[in-house]
C-alpha cells in the first residue's frame, strides 16, 4: 500500500509558499528521484511525515536528527 504523505491542508507546513519543493510533495507528484537526491546525507526529519532531508528547507516541519543539533 502506498504511503500517504500529508499535504498543506492537513499539516503544519512552516513554509507553505515552498511546499512544492518539499520531500512529501516531490514524492506525491511522482518525483521520487529528486526527493532521493535531497536526502542522500539526511540531517533533518519532518515532524509531520517522517521524511528525511539534507536541508531543512526540503521539509514542512523540520527537526534535526539525533546528533545533528
Amino acid at each position: 500500500m502506498a504511503r500517504k504523505y500529508p499535504t498543506t491542508e492537513d499539516n503544519l507546513c512552516t513554509n507553505a509558499a515552498e511546499h512544492g519543493t518539499h520531500i512529501c510533495s516531490l514524492i506525491a507528484s511522482g518525483r521520487a528521484d529528486e526527493a532521493r537526491n535531497r536526502s542522500r546525507k539526511a540531517r533533518f526529519a519532518c515532524f509531520n511525515c517522517g521524511a528525511r532531508a539534507d536541508e531543512e528547507k526540503s521539509l514542512c516541519n523540520p527537526t534535526p536528527l539525533a546528533g545533528e543539533a
